[in-house]
């Protein structure tokens, strides 16, 4: 595994706020239980930012800002919150154990 540090050129990719929120998100990646997230494609479209592709690589920075991880993406599926299945919700490693409250969260996060 390639130490972040030794990756400068790759972009961040940020979980939550800095913070309790973003602490416990990047623990859950580092332990393997978040191996999935979720973003919102009209956040995408307003941002003018391409959808993530696979093989797509960033480096992930804890709430002090050092990198921690590289991230390299090796999957995406663009489809509507009523189409998230158990799955991918239990992949979201943040405690949510079905599709509704995986729906909620991610409908909240663009309020």
């Amino acid at each position: 595994m390639t130490p972040p540090q030794d990756r400068p050129e790759l972009p961040e990719f940020a979980l939550g706020f800095p913070g309790p929120l973003r602490d416990r998100l990047v623990a859950a990646v580092l332990s393997g239980t978040k191996t999935a997230t979720t973003g919102l494609l009209t956040e995408y479209e307003r941002c003018a930012e391409p959808v993530p592709s696979v093989g797509h690589r960033s480096v992930m920075p804890d709430s002090a800002g050092r990198p921690v991880a590289v991230i390299e993406v090796t999957g995406v599926r663009v489809l509507r919150l009523a189409e998230v299945d158990r799955a991918h919700a239990r992949a979201e490693g943040d405690g949510c154990r079905d599709q509704s409250a995986t729906r909620s969260t991610a409908a909240a996060m663009t309020r």
